[in-house]
């Protein structure tokens, strides 16, 4: 437990410090987890006997990246346009990626295993490039709010873990979803509903936000990190593993930490871009 806090610690200052550095020291930052969590992602496929296309899927997450940061600070737009420009950049990048990953199945010649192999890379990308590519959008978003919002995702879904984990690890009894996560229970799924309105309250009260908008903000990503949490379960128990990798001592992967806030971090996204101007 003391290891576990100890380099939860380390970890989660050095990820704020890069939170608040932004520009392109965390652009490079979500580069490097981009790729530390493809290359977990491509172990998982290979116990599953599934050929994973690491290469390709890390040069389309990094390029996807790179173009996000070009748009958000060389390209002298609008926080519309940002927008434009980056949901844009995202569906041509799934064109992109859908043409790529089947054209190296064809050239790998294996049409048994072809459609498996080519669905499994696919889902690897938009699951993990294209979901870190949410969270720098969200950091990179014009107007000075971007700051707040990440940090808000970050804050909310580690409050959302950590009362899960403690609630559910000391009063636990009923599971939420046994054949896909049977250590998961709904008393744990409600501790990290409450660890996470808690946090909301206090940054709304910090930052001096409306506190019913960024409740429902809140709720919102408390769910999209639980529904995060066992989308990553049913990778691990694909692949039949208990952890994703050995990212962090007594952690886990670098996938365990950022399941949630895979999924969060778009629902944050398109509810700022398109459902708050509206409230």
């Amino acid at each position: 437990m003391l290891k576990r806090i100890i380099w939860g610690a380390l970890g989660a200052a050095l990820l704020l410090g890069l939170i608040w550095a932004g520009s392109i020291w965390f652009t490079l930052a979500i580069g490097l987890l981009s790729v530390l969590g493809i290359l977990e992602y491509s172990q998982l496929l290979k116990k599953q006997n599934i050929r994973p296309q690491t290469a390709a899927m890390m040069s389309l997450s990094l390029l996807l990246l790179a173009l996000i940061y070009i748009s958000a600070h060389y390209s002298a737009l609008k926080q519309t346009n940002f927008i434009i420009d980056g949901e844009r950049i995202m569906c041509f990048f799934l064109f992109l990626v859908f043409l790529i990953v089947f054209i190296n199945e064809l050239l790998r010649g294996n049409p048994e295993q072809g459609l498996l192999n080519a669905a499994a890379n696919l889902f690897g990308t938009v699951y993990i490039g294209f979901m870190f590519a949410y969270i720098l959008m969200v950091r990179l978003m014009p107007g000075g709010d971007g700051l707040f919002y990440i940090l808000f995702t970050i804050l909310v879904t580690w409050c959302n873990d950590t009362g899960a984990y403690f609630v559910g690890s000391t009063l636990g009894k009923h599971k939420l979803s046994p054949r896909i996560s049977p250590n998961k229970s709904i008393e744990g799924s409600i501790g990290g509903l409450i660890g996470g309105l808690i946090c909301t309250w206090v940054l709304a009260f910090l930052f001096h936000k409306r506190v019913l908008p960024l409740i429902i903000l809140g709720v919102l990503v408390v769910v999209a990190g639980q529904i995060g949490d066992l989308i990553e379960s049913i990778i691990k128990r694909n692949a039949g593993v208990k952890d994703s990798g050995t990212f962090l001592p007594g952690h886990g992967g670098l996938l365990d930490r950022f399941d949630s806030l895979l999924l969060a971090a778009p629902i944050v996204y398109y509810t700022i871009t398109y459902i708050a101007p509206h409230l």
